[in-house]
């Protein structure tokens, strides 16, 4: 398991992330036990961030926690994978549609995290790439202007999905970096149909 002392605010968010890594790269396989004072001591941290991250992880499906057996790896399945996505399609294209119904233009910010994806595509850097996709994504999001669609959609952990998904289908990250200027192009174009439409589309082709 990675060391290395962690300094920034979010203690618990930083282990989080990492035990994602080490779940979604392989480093840490289904069955394995998590122990929090071991974590806590390669992490250089205390227990507590570290049994917080396990409870975020278990609401994430990622981690399975059994009386007097403590927390073990779980991987999602396929089939769960594929409601994630069913769900997340539908929030993502009645935000798509609110977007371009105001008008408002996203497209240089968009344009922007695209590049992102690129470079991070460019160095097979999934992990990387999975944060620029869920930042393009969140964007849309947060300009729908409706903070309850916005929770609903944090609450489906678009980046670890999108890692887990991309880890586990060897995904072409270039393809799919470049699958998102249709979305963008529907969202500029003002027609809010077409751009709920593409959208869900959007989502639901990059399923697993």
């Amino acid at each position: 398991m990675q060391t290395g002392k962690l300094v920034r605010s979010s203690l618990s968010a930083q282990i989080r992330d990492r035990l994602v890594s080490q779940i979604v790269g392989g480093e840490l396989k289904p069955g394995d036990r998590l122990v929090e004072l071991r974590i806590a001591s390669e992490m250089e941290t205390s227990q507590a961030p570290v049994r917080e991250a396990l409870r975020e992880l278990e609401a994430m499906g990622l981690v399975e926690t059994a009386h007097n057996r403590g927390a073990r790896v779980r991987i999602l399945s396929d089939d769960e994978l594929r409601e994630i996505y069913d769900v997340r399609s539908q929030l993502e294209g009645y935000a798509a549609e609110l977007v371009a119904r105001t008008g408002v233009s996203l497209k240089s910010s968009l344009e922007r995290k695209m590049a992102d994806m690129r470079r991070a595509a460019n160095k097979s850097d999934s992990k990387t790439f999975s944060e620029h996709n869920t930042t393009f994504h969140r964007l849309i999001m947060e300009a729908a202007g409706n903070v309850t669609l916005v929770s609903l959609w944090e609450g489906l952990n678009v980046k670890s999905r999108t890692m887990l998904n991309v880890a586990r289908h060897k995904t072409d990250l270039m393809v799919v970096t470049e699958s998102h200027q249709r979305l963008v192009d529907a969202l500029e174009s003002g027609h809010d149909i077409r751009a709920r439409d593409e959208a869900i589309a959007h989502v639901l082709d990059n399923r697993p």
